[in-house]
């Protein structure tokens, strides 16, 4: 059995163990399945549509700064690309990162996309790779304000989730420090005696796009901020939604809550990081079940709403191609045959 299937197997048996667990946990506390349904749709119908709209636009808001965060990204490459073409790119993406098993698929069309501009698949994905890291280390940035904040209230809390953070944060340190100019091709020189030779000219082509940022580090400063203001962006996103179910976390409490959240649904491998929010919802959060499973309903149902648009607009965007490839061609022709 290949390694893709056996990978896409272990997501899906997680996600469906995970929220199998607490269907049937929730079916235990209400003394059956159907009483635990109508526990859940009470919950889930009980919506504030009121919150759900910002919530709803969060997400445009986010298409918005990721976008600007690529394109700052890019620069130091010697590409200028413009804002709203990045944009339909990411909005395109969303439908891939929603219908396909992992949000990797939606990365690759990124990359596919994006070397009309950069020339280069390599640059690309290393492009999207380090944009993936700065938002992950914004998460660390945001938790480790929160915690500092929260430090001071309750310190066990804080020193358990703090070893989570710290402990992330140390892992990006030592990413940084390997891929310094004094440091990386040294580190080059020994893998090249034992890596396969595809593997070794992809380090180093990666190493030639991330060496751009040591010599223009604003650019890199840049995206971090970009990628904090995103971030937040999703805090305030998730927040929305547990004000739609009647819930009113405490606003430091949830600001650091919630970047751990975003973090286990970008590493932790689910279908569509399915189970996982009902798990945090529940054992960080402190949610009722019924509560924690319709969060997790309304996340994934208004991710499914801008994957749908994503789809359609992919959809127009590759019928604008054609037709252009199309007009292309016959004026080429019809040149050719005045010449």
């Amino acid at each position: 059995m290949k390694k893709k299937t056996l990978y896409l197997m272990l997501r899906v048996f997680i996600s469906a163990g995970l929220i199998g667990f607490f269907i049937f946990s929730l079916a235990k506390e209400q003394g059956g399945l159907a009483a635990a349904l109508d526990k859940f749709s009470m919950a889930f119908g009980g919506a504030d549509i009121t919150w759900l709209v910002p919530a709803f636009l969060a997400h445009l808001l986010g298409f918005s700064l990721v976008s600007l965060r690529w394109g700052i990204l890019l620069r130091p490459q010697g590409v200028n690309a413009p804002f709203g073409q990045l944009f339909l790119y990411y909005f395109m993406a969303a439908f891939f990162n929603t219908f396909l098993p992992s949000t990797i698929g939606g990365d690759a069309v990124r990359a596919i996309e994006s070397k009309k501009l950069t020339g280069d698949a390599g640059t690309s994905v290393t492009v999207i790779i380090i944009e993936r890291l700065s938002g992950m280390l914004a998460l660390v940035f945001i938790a480790l304000t929160a915690l500092a904040v929260k430090f001071n209230r309750t310190v066990g809390e804080s020193m358990a989730g703090g070893g989570f953070v710290i402990g992330v944060l140390v892992g990006f340190a030592c990413l940084i420090v390997l891929a310094h100019p004094a440091v990386a091709p040294k580190i080059l020189k020994l893998t090249a005696k034992f890596l396969p030779a595809k593997v070794q000219a992809f380090l180093e082509k990666a190493y030639g796009v991330v060496s751009a940022y040591f010599k223009y580090p604003g650019s890199l400063v840049s995206a971090l901020g970009v990628s904090v203001l995103f971030q937040l962006n999703m805090v305030a996103y998730y927040y929305f939604i547990a004000r739609a179910l009647n819930r009113s976390p405490d606003p430091v409490d949830f600001l650091f809550k919630a970047p751990i959240l975003i973090f286990l649904l970008m590493t932790v491998p689910t279908v569509n990081g399915i189970g996982v929010r009902t798990y945090v919802f529940i054992q960080l959060m402190k949610f009722p079940k019924a509560l924690a499973l319709s969060a997790e309903a309304i996340d994934l149902g208004l991710k499914y709403i801008y994957g749908l648009l994503g789809g359609l607009v992919f959809l127009l965007y590759r019928r604008g191609e054609r037709k252009n490839s199309k007009s292309h061609k016959s004026s080429r022709t019809s040149k050719n045959l005045k010449n």
